[in-house]
């Protein structure tokens, strides 16, 4: 299942691990997981890891990478399989491009494509593969690891979820991911993050056919002194578990002006509706990148006509 991961990795000496922009804990938790794997088990591999950092930066830091380090160099992009959304565009310098996705979307770039979208989380991908191998993994690899699955499954609440994923974080536990730490350090929340969610629930609205949704330009993060990712990944989930809401939205705008589209669902596919916009993801977690309220606004009649043809058809 997973040789040609391998047959990859024993191939090249130099070895570049990407992931998506604005990372959650499943980019920064598999790419870095996935640097400790190669490097317990694969010897005289050089591994880097590159790209943006966050609030998440707790998990790990990213290298110091020069151009020419790329040169006879394998990638390894993980957590995405779109090119517009890759960090760090030297990707391209390198001499092979693999991607390790979990996510319904088709790869517009690289050379090797290894989708597993059975599964909730990249970094569960990469514990699977450990576990189906025998490699071996740290205490500290199985942390990073951990951080991804927590994060991609919810707390292990979101429908995707299964029993693989439980033996996957058991295991990782077993070998010495600390469960508690995890918690502490996702789930504590600083008064100004406290604030930012009553503003939400106070302030979203609904569509004609109760897709819940907010529009936040840029100056709400400089008013609650938090980061863009805050207000757009950190805060979507505010519209979850309403009676009556099937669909939430959370737009957020860059100070580039472009707008980050967070897209939810309880049980009807929205993915294709991401897809539409340039974006893709999870059938009930997805999102895309728009350019102008006015494309928001046609995210949020594509999701409101999605369920009125759906209450049409019973």
């Amino acid at each position: 299942m997973y040789s040609k991961i391998i047959e990859k990795i024993e191939e090249y000496d130099k070895i570049v691990i990407h992931r998506h922009k604005n990372p959650d804990l499943d980019a920064l938790g598999s790419q870095l997981g996935l640097k400790g794997i190669i490097e317990d088990n694969f010897e005289g591999k050089d591994v880097r890891v590159v790209g943006d950092e966050n609030e998440y930066g707790f998990i790990g830091k990213m290298d110091d990478v020069e151009d020419a380090f790329y040169n006879e160099a394998l990638v390894i992009v993980v957590d995405v399989a779109v090119k517009a959304l890759v960090s760090d565009s030297r990707y391209t310098l390198a001499k092979e491009v693999m991607i390790i996705d979990h996510h319904l979307n088709k790869n517009d770039f690289g050379d090797v494509f290894c989708s597993f979208t059975e599964h909730i989380a990249v970094s569960q991908i990469l514990t699977h593969m450990v576990m189906e191998e025998n490699l071996l993994i740290t205490s500290d690899t199985a942390h990073k690891l951990l951080s991804g699955i927590i994060s991609d499954s919810g707390r292990f609440l979101y429908p995707s979820v299964n029993a693989i994923t439980f033996k996957c974080a058991a295991f990782l536990v077993e070998k010495g991911a600390d469960l508690q730490a995890l918690y502490t350090r996702m789930y504590n929340e600083d008064l100004n993050f406290k604030r930012l969610k009553g503003h939400f629930i106070n302030q979203f609205k609904t569509t004609t056919h109760n897709v819940a949704y907010m529009k936040n330009d840029k100056r709400l993060k400089n008013k609650y002194h938090v980061s863009t990712f805050a207000v757009s990944r950190g805060m979507v989930n505010q519209m979850a578990n309403i009676e009556g809401v099937p669909i939430w939205a959370n737009f957020t705008e860059e100070d580039d002006g472009s707008i980050l589209c967070e897209l939810r669902s309880k049980a009807l596919p929205i993915v294709d509706i991401a897809k539409k916009y340039g974006g893709g993801g999870h059938a009930l977690a997805c999102g895309c990148t728009v350019h102008s309220w006015n494309e928001v606004d046609s995210v949020l009649d594509d999701l409101d006509t999605l369920l009125e043809s759906e209450a049409a058809n019973g």
